[in-house]
């Protein structure tokens, strides 16, 4: 028995909440970690004795700390709203890859409301509360302004990807003025596009890196306006579920975010005098108009006119349009590849998140946490520091 190590006893409802909430099943377990299905599965079942050295296995695999596995009950974690949904049917269960980057979100909210209490500084958001009741249209217009987002003022020749993603940036630091905690990670963007957390404080939201500049600034927009409602899930930020379309459950709450995320980008008046101005052009041209001038893509323009368009005469025309390109497959920017070596400074700040890793640094430099905390806050080593300073003090 010695040479087999140290054994322990866990909770069987802690290993089958750990398993199930990071995607795994024993069959795909004992794959990963050559250990006994049957083993796995009596753990999952009774209280027996497990070796330190396979719970370690485990723990490894399923990404969940050794110390999680060996809790006395399962902790309490609310579950995201799933909102994914492609042409009106539900999508499959979240990957492993994504169950991981919502955890890791959960985390950084728990480490930024302890420093923020630590530093004796407000976790609630410094926005106005909005419900279903209120129009996103008359919302839009009173958090553009409060936004500072703009769209139309792109100068003529200069690039829009470019252009977009300055604007994104810079409402991205304006949303984070708000004590909301913005951050990004790589997802499959067919799987989801972005999430936001409304059920603990400081509020998060989350963008799929791997999407494109246009596609992100509607994710946060998108997922603001979930924070705007006091809602959380997860989502496809689906352009083509305008209103009127069916769908297999309660989309209100998503139809209003997506409504509201379009009314900021493309203003219903401008929208509405476009339309009337080229009331005579085919709406493939109107469409490639708007969409130069608001910097959109087509499928986020002509949706934004249907929705405007309720029961005018000419939706039929442009519902025709749509049915051409909303079958288009979602492509990506290929996200994070490295040229030569990785920069762990900058994937630190790309993981976590600017603000969280300001605040973190900051608390450090006044003495409020140790180098230890911080290395803990940030999973990274002491030799990355200097460049971490370099990088946000910029």
């Amino acid at each position: 028995m010695g040479r087999q190590g140290p054994t322990v006893r866990i909770n069987p409802d802690v290993l089958r909440w750990a398993m199930a909430g990071s995607g795994w099943n024993a069959e795909e377990l004992s794959e990963e970690t050559d250990l006994k299905h049957e083993s796995i599965h009596r753990w999952e079942m009774y209280s027996v004795p497990i070796r330190v050295t396979d719970l370690r296995k485990i723990s490894r695999a399923i990404k969940r700390p050794l110390s999680i596995l060996l809790l006395p009950k399962p902790p309490e974690e609310k579950d995201l709203t799933d909102y994914r949904k492609v042409g009106g049917t539900d999508t499959e269960k979240l990957s492993k890859k994504t169950l991981a980057v919502i955890r890791h979100v959960r985390y950084v909210q728990s480490n930024a409301g302890e420093l923020l209490k630590l530093r004796s500084e407000d976790a609630w958001p410094n926005i106005t509360p909005r419900t279903l009741k209120d129009d996103p249209e008359t919302v839009a217009e009173a958090e553009r302004e409060y936004l500072g987002l703009d769209l139309g003022k792109r100068s003529k020749g200069e690039n829009i990807d470019e252009f977009v993603r300055a604007a994104y940036l810079s409402l991205k630091a304006k949303i984070e003025s708000f004590n909301i905690f913005v951050m990004q990670a790589t997802m499959d963007i067919n799987e989801a596009r972005g999430f936001a957390l409304a059920d603990g404080y400081p509020r998060m939201i989350l963008v799929n890196s791997r999407d494109k500049p246009r596609p992100q600034l509607f994710t946060l927009l998108h997922e603001y306006a979930h924070l705007l409602l006091k809602t959380d899930g997860i989502c496809l930020t689906n352009l083509d579920d305008f209103k009127g379309r069916p769908g297999g459950k309660d989309m209100s709450i998503e139809r209003w975010c997506n409504n509201f995320a379009g009314a900021i980008i493309m203003p219903k008046k401008a929208i509405l005098r476009e339309l009337d101005i080229r009331a005579d052009h085919a709406p493939d041209q109107v469409v490639a108009s708007l969409a130069t001038k608001f910097c959109t893509s087509k499928t986020a323009t002509v949706v934004r006119i249907l929705n405007l368009l309720g029961k005018d005469p000419r939706r039929e025309g442009y519902f025709e349009y749509y049915k051409t390109i909303s079958s288009k497959t979602i492509t990506e920017t290929g996200g994070g590849g490295g040229e030569g070596g990785r920069d762990m400074a900058k994937e630190c700040v790309t993981r976590n998140g600017m603000r969280y890793v300001k605040m973190v640094s900051d608390s450090k430099e006044k003495g409020l946490i140790t180098t230890t905390d911080m290395i803990k806050y940030l999973d990274l080593k002491t030799k990355h520091f200097g460049k971490l300073d370099e990088i946000t003090s910029t």
